[in-house]
């Protein structure tokens, strides 16, 4: 995931300045939950348009806003950067916090066109394809997450046993598709299930170390001659308002789900500036 960039003397006074992923980011939240007038911003999930596949992801692109100085929280009476460092903001406080949007009143009713026009101009150099790199990554392993999720509960297990994969992830996709991915993210959740009928209860830890086994060792026997499946968005995991933003600023396409994380794709899909 990219670094959150901070912003050290009150809000940017362009889009520009916000760089690639803090503008997806700001144009994925606001679809996500703003008001009319985009003066304020409650990205529930579960009650419209979700902003990233998975939790993890949205509490992370909602600290990168207000470290940037973008979004204020509500709640907050203090300044910004002392809200970025409060200790009483757990994790779940960011999926029930309402933000202010914090941008000049005069355009702010032009924020989505500018931000949109930004994503679709800026040059694409090294720097803007680490971004896009690391965005695609962090999306990927948010959506595995989340579908590994749904298998678990699928098989009457606890959920929470797919954040063992998290580790796993990266260098997985580096090699496999997001699709992929999910594949063997329900094909360890039915491992585990078939585990737990052999072995009974034995433990959270060692049902996460089996889980994350389970899909090493399947990664591995993998090969040519035995490609594993490509799997279909499922409906229950519906494409993030992140996610699809991502797609359109990275030129993606069906390639987005289709192929493994890959410097050489994103310059195929959107080649660099001469």
């Amino acid at each position: 995931m990219p670094k959150s960039p901070v912003v050290e003397q009150g809000c940017p006074s362009d889009v520009e300045e916000l760089g690639v992923f803090v503008a997806m980011a700001l144009l994925s939240t606001l679809q996500a939950g703003a008001d009319t007038g985009f003066r304020r911003v409650s990205p529930y999930p579960g009650l419209g348009p979700r902003l990233a596949p998975h939790r993890a992801l949205r509490h992370r692109l909602l600290l990168t806003l207000l470290r940037a100085g973008v979004l204020e929280p509500v709640r907050s009476r203090g300044r910004c950067d002392n809200a970025a460092t409060d200790a009483t903001w757990a994790d779940v406080s960011f999926e029930d916090a309402d933000w202010y949007i914090v941008w000049d009143e005069l355009t702010r009713s032009s924020l989505p066109l500018r931000l949109r026009a930004y994503l679709d101009t800026f040059a694409s150099t090294p720097r803007t394809r680490e971004v896009l790199g690391d965005t695609w990554q962090a999306l990927g392993v948010a959506e595995c997450l989340a579908f590994g999720e749904y298998a678990l509960s699928s098989h009457n297990l606890n959920p929470s046993l797919a954040t063992a994969a998290a580790a796993v992830l990266p260098p997985i996709l580096a090699q496999q598709s997001i699709g992929q991915g999910c594949a063997l993210m329900w094909s360890a959740a039915k491992n585990v299930a078939a585990w737990f009928l052999r072995h009974g209860g034995s433990g959270q830890a060692a049902a996460e170390r089996e889980f994350a086994r389970s899909m090493h060792t399947m990664c591995d026997r993998a090969g040519l001659d035995r490609p594993i499946a490509m799997f279909s968005r499922h409906v229950a995991i519906p494409l993030s308002t992140f996610a699809t933003n991502f797609v359109w600023t990275s030129r993606l396409g069906d390639a987005y789900w289709t192929s493994p994380v890959s410097e050489s794709v994103l310059e195929h899909a959107r080649p660099h500036a001469d």
